[in-house]
Order: C-alpha cells, then structure tokens, then sequence
C-alpha cells in the first residue's frame, strides 16, 4: 500500500530457511549508503555514486568466499608476514563474473574495478511483469569456454522472487557443469522469499547479500526496497 509504514530494521539471516549458505555483510558504512540509494528524491548521478561505493565494498566481501591460498611476503622492515591471497589475485583467469543483464552489470562494473583480469559471462534473463508470479524469460547466455572449471560469481542486485536467480544457476549447473560449491551469488538487497527460494533449489551455492529487506509486497516488489535497480542505476526511469 502506498505510504505503508515498513520496518526498516534488517531481517536477521538466522531468521531465513535457505540451508545456513546466506552471508550477510557487516560493515558500518552501509546504513548510510543504503539511506542515500533507497532515497527516491536522489538524482542518478548521486545514485550511481553511491551505489557503487556500496557495490565495491559488496564486491570484496564476495571475494573472500572463494578459493585461498596461503602465501609469505616481505615486508619493507625485512620481516616475513604469512597471509593469505584470494585466487580472484593469483589466477583471475579461474574465476568467472556472471552478470544477469541488465540490473547485474551494474555490480559487475564495480566488481572488475576490484578485479580487471577476471573472466565475464553475460546472461539477459529478466521477469515478466504481465504475469503474477513474475517468471523469468531467459533471452541468451554468453559464457567463455572451461566454465566448468572455474569459481563463478553471479552478480544481480536485487533478489526478489528468485525467479531470475534460479534460472541463471540452473543455467550454470545443468547446462555448462558448474559445481554448485564453486558459486557465489552476490546481492545489494535481498529478502526471506527470494533467499529461501533460491537456498531451497541450490543449497550450496553461497549467498552474499549486503541487506536483507523484510518481504515482498503483492506485486512482488521488495519492502521497503529501493525501486527499480537496474532502471535507477542506468536512468532509465
């Protein structure tokens, strides 16, 4: 209903059935960011500014789910410090980013500011708003060879319904033989419905979310949301 009053507090991940696979960021930065893009008086330009301030902090965070591996460097005091390096560092040429177009290119954009040698694979999936439940009409997939062998990260902003999500990793694991466990699926705002769906269809597939947002509304929109991402983030409103 316009002008319903909604909760802003987030839900908590332990709170969402999607098989304890759902990572939500912590950071203090995030409050304000979201306030900044959730505003509907905020003009593109200063929404594309803080979106991806948001999305690169989210992009990071994403990249410590994959692969480590130990290494020793010397620091400029002549002393050794062991850490560890992401394989997004020392192989990008292993590691895939998967944008849903249009909304995930958006996400990508600042993923490959992190990470400019990292694979890209595209695929147009988009809902269909005529009907009720908002299924997702799958257009074409460009994915570059040896998928199967690389860690793979889904990028798309919004996950609502999970109808588009779900298509894309069943894309993923049924068509091209990626291994669920080498996938993260990266989001700025989620919800209870589209994280139970797709935990429910793909349990080991690893959730990043930086929000999740309390639920949908009839026309399935998240609430309190933020509008249309893809849409706000291109200015295409």
């Amino acid at each position: 209903m316009k002008g319903e009053k909604i909760d802003n507090s987030m839900v908590d991940a332990k709170d969402v059935n999607a098989g304890g696979n759902v990572f939500v960021m912590k950071s203090r930065a995030l409050t304000g960011l979201f306030t900044r893009i959730r505003d509907r008086e905020t003009k593109p330009r200063e929404y594309v500014h803080y979106s991806k301030r948001l999305m690169r902090i989210l992009a990071e965070e994403a990249f410590t789910y994959l692969p480590t591996s130990q290494t020793t460097v010397m620091t400029p005091t002549h002393v050794p410090y062991t850490g560890h390096l992401s394989i997004i560092d020392t192989n990008p040429d292993k590691v895939c980013a998967v944008s849903i177009v249009r909304a995930g290119d958006s996400l990508l954009e600042s993923l490959r500011e992190c990470a400019p040698a990292v694979r890209v694979g595209k695929m147009w999936i988009q809902r269909d708003e005529s009907s009720k439940e908002k299924n997702a009409i799958h257009s074409c997939t460009k994915l570059p060879k040896g998928i199967d062998d690389m860690d793979v990260i889904l990028c798309d902003p919004m996950l609502a319904t999970g109808g588009s999500s779900i298509e894309a990793l069943r894309t993923l694991v049924e068509e091209y033989g990626v291994k669920q466990e080498r996938i993260v699926f990266a989001n700025v705002i989620s919800c209870p419905e589209g994280l139970n769906a797709v935990g429910k269809a793909f349990p080991r597939v690893k959730i990043v979310t930086a929000w999740v947002d309390k639920g949908l509304n009839e026309e399935k929109f998240i609430l309190p949301g933020l509008g249309d991402y893809g849409d706000r983030f291109f200015n295409t409103v």
